[in-house]
């Protein structure tokens, strides 16, 4: 069975989370123009939105949010913001050790964004993974924080979201 077959079978809607991670923002000292982007690109797309929250950049904070998300039957969870490489960029250390798979989202995302912004891109960590439990799968995305970034990358979640969810429930 090829991509097309899968991408066939595949849901073609799902709920969603989107998670902030910005200690910023967390405090109302900005505003969330990536987060809000995503719950309406997704929300346009047919999905049914089931949590948006804005956390800080702490361990406890992003890892209850995914938790929160899962409770409140997200398939699909993107976060936004403490990806790169400034200590306090802990996003992709408080979620990583919790997929049960990786998946490559992380290299395609670099790659297109090195189209867009050229080498810059090398600083972002991005990446994507499946969450298993209570007989369940949910797909996490972790983006960084520009709205240039979650404008790519809400292209690449939509285009495959429903086919890593039929592959990652199996």
């Amino acid at each position: 069975m090829g991509v097309k077959d899968h991408k066939e079978k595949a849901p073609r809607k799902f709920k969603f989370a989107v998670i902030t991670v910005s200690d910023t923002a967390s405090r109302g000292e900005k505003e969330d123009k990536s987060g809000k982007f995503l719950v309406e690109e997704l929300e346009k797309a047919g999905h049914e939105k089931v949590l948006y929250k804005v956390v800080p950049d702490e361990k406890m904070e992003i890892i209850g949010a995914v938790v929160e998300a899962f409770r409140a039957g997200a398939d699909v969870v993107i976060t936004s913001g403490g990806t790169g490489i400034a200590s306090r960029d802990v996003t992709i250390e408080s979620l990583k050790p919790l997929f049960d798979k990786e998946l490559s989202f992380g290299d395609i995302f670099r790659l297109v964004s090195y189209e867009e912004i050229g080498s810059a891109a090398i600083m972002t960590r991005a990446t994507g993974g499946i969450i298993r439990s209570s007989g369940r799968a949910m797909a996490v995305f972790c983006l960084p924080g520009s709205l240039g970034a979650a404008k790519t990358g809400v292209k690449l979640i939509l285009a495959e979201a429903g086919h890593v969810l039929k592959h990652g429930r199996e």
